[in-house]
Formats: structure tokens, C-alpha cells, sequence
């Protein structure tokens, strides 16, 4: 019940920003001026799949791959304030014969900032965000049979709010340093809890057990320290877009960790209206997961829509 009760509030709150009414201006420059919305939303829907008869012989096994893409951003502008709402969504799986089916992508990002001028290209800005993942994610066997459940929505789940400095040196870069940062992790599944837990030694001396750096029967981890966060998004040529953003965080309290770094690439083409090339690739290393640099990339293309 907790995480349906965070994940409402949160959505919610962006849903504010990203369904405010639009009204119909004659000219642009005067309705940002007086602070309506500027959106950009992208839709796509990926699609791959390939069979062999019996008689095949040129190798293969069969096999389909679905992979869905949303992304929202919007923004209000209004004197010397920004509100941006940023919403991005990826989740894909595939299944070759024989092998159960898993997932190949699943990332949920959803940030809300509010940043007031300084200077012509520094601000101060105060915001939240959330990272997490739809569906369930399981280990697989060297047979590719599915076992326990590693992570699940909101297990974990990693919400962040802070305030500081934001440099925006171009419209579609911006870097921003928050000096006080809160971080919670957040595991509200106990299935994968206990899939994911190890015994650690407290500094009391006593030994717990903990997925994820949280401890058991806490379902929270609250920790305070310093966020980096550098992003872009330009659309390089009419047709192709780069869309990525760094974001570093290291604790100072309760106590002094490793930096946790998380990177997310989505490279998008388009051929023609409503097809596209997607190319995305995310990075993570936390050692409160694996003291190891994961890394995922992924390369699809099917129907886009921009609205």
C-alpha cells in the first residue's frame, strides 16, 4: 500500500504540470511570457520478430522482441521562473523458443524542478525526481530458465530531492550541483528483499541483513549528500535526436559512501513521419547493488509519434 501511496502523490504532482490547460495564442513569444506550457511528447512502438520452419537450414530459433518508448517534457515559464515536468518512460522484452520470456529494457524517470534566474546562464533551482521500474526482474539460469525475483516497482526505487545551482550554458545543456541533496531508497517488496539480501556488519557490531543498502524491516534508506547532475537534449539534425543525462550522487551521512553514478542514452532517428531508429543505453554503478558497472544498450526501430 505504501508504494501505490508514493508513486499517486508523485504522478500526480507531475500530472499537474503535464495536463495544464493550453490556450491557443496568436503569437508564441507573448503566451510564454505570460507563463503557458511548452510541451514535447514522443510515443513509440517497436517491433521485432522472426519464425523457421523445420526444414530451415540456415540457422536460428524463433524468436519477438516489443519495445515501447514515451517521453514527456513540459515546461512553464513564468518572469524569471522554470517549472519542468520531465517524464521518460522505456520497457521492452523479447522471448526466443525455449527460453522464458524477460525483459530487455524497463527505466521509469520522472523529475519536477523549479529553477529562478541568477544571471543570464545561472539559476538557483529546488526539484525532485524518481527512478525506478515498471516490471518484475528476475535471474536467469545458463538455460535461460527464469528464478527469483531481483526487482519489482518501487523495489528498488530511488527518489531524490534537493536544491542548489543550476548552470545552463546552452537552451539544451544544463548542469546542476545540489549541495544538499536527499536521497531515500526505497525496496517495498519483500519477495525481493529476501532474493537480494546479505548479511553486513553494523558499526555497533551487529549482524543485519540488507538489499539494496536497506535494512530489513525498514523498507527505507535515508541518506544526505551531494547530487551532479549534467543533461542534454538538442535535436541535432531535423530528423535525429540526443537525449542524455549524468547524474552522480555521494552520501556524507548517515554515513560516507562510494559516488553512485547513473547514465541514460536515448539516440532517436526518424525515417520519414511515424518511423523511427531508437539506439538507448544505461550505465549504473552503486555499490549498494553490485560493486561492478552495469551496462545495458539496446537498438530497435518501429512506429514513432510526436505530439
Amino acid at each position: 500500500m505504501k508504494k501505490q501511496i508514493l508513486a499517486l502523490v508523485f504522478f500526480s504532482l507531475m500530472a499537474v504540470g503535464a495536463s495544464a490547460q493550453e490556450i491557443v495564442m496568436n503569437n508564441l513569444e507573448d503566451s510564454l511570457r505570460v507563463g503557458w506550457w511548452d510541451r514535447n511528447t514522443q510515443v513509440a512502438v517497436n517491433f521485432s520478430q522472426a519464425s523457421f520452419n523445420n526444414n530451415w537450414q540456415g540457422g536460428g530459433v524463433n524468436n519477438f522482441a516489443i519495445g515501447l518508448l514515451f517521453n514527456n517534457l513540459a515546461v512553464k515559464h513564468k518572469g524569471k521562473g522554470v517549472w519542468t515536468n520531465d517524464i521518460q518512460f522505456q520497457y521492452g522484452f523479447l522471448k526466443n523458443k525455449g527460453i522464458d520470456l524477460r525483459k530487455s529494457v524497463d527505466r521509469l524517470f520522472a523529475e519536477s524542478k523549479y529553477a529562478s534566474s541568477i544571471s543570464p546562464k545561472l539559476n538557483w533551482f529546488a526539484g525532485v525526481n524518481l527512478l525506478s521500474q515498471l516490471g518484475g526482474g528476475y535471474e536467469f539460469d545458463e538455460n535461460g530458465v527464469r528464478g527469483n525475483m531481483i526487482s519489482n516497482f518501487f523495489a528498488p526505487a530511488f527518489l531524490s530531492e534537493g536544491i542548489g545551482l543550476e548552470w545552463v550554458p546552452k537552451p539544451y545543456f544544463t548542469v546542476q550541483l545540489g549541495g544538499a541533496t536527499v536521497r531515500q531508497t526505497l525496496v517495498f517488496n519483500d519477495e525481493v528483499f529476501e532474493n537480494k539480501a546479505i548479511e553486513v556488519e553494523a558499526k555497533n557490531g551487529e549482524i543485519i541483513r540488507r538489499a539494496y543498502g536497506v535494512d530489513e524491516g525498514k523498507n527505507i534508506l535515508n541518506e544526505l549528500g551531494v547530487q551532479a547532475v549534467a543533461s542534454f537534449d538538442k535535436n541535432l539534425t531535423e530528423n535525429f535526436n540526443l537525449k542524455w543525462r549524468y547524474q552522480a550522487f555521494v552520501a556524507y551521512a548517515p554515513e560516507t559512501k562510494p559516488i553512485d553514478h547513473n547514465i541514460n542514452l536515448i539516440a532517436t532517428s526518424k525515417i520519414g513521419k511515424y518511423f523511427n531508429v531508437n539506439f538507448s543505453l544505461i550505465g549504473i554503478y552503486d555499490e549498494d547493488q553490485v560493486k561492478k558497472f552495469q551496462l545495458s544498450q539496446g537498438l530497435s526501430a518501429g512506429f514513432s509519434l510526436a505530439l
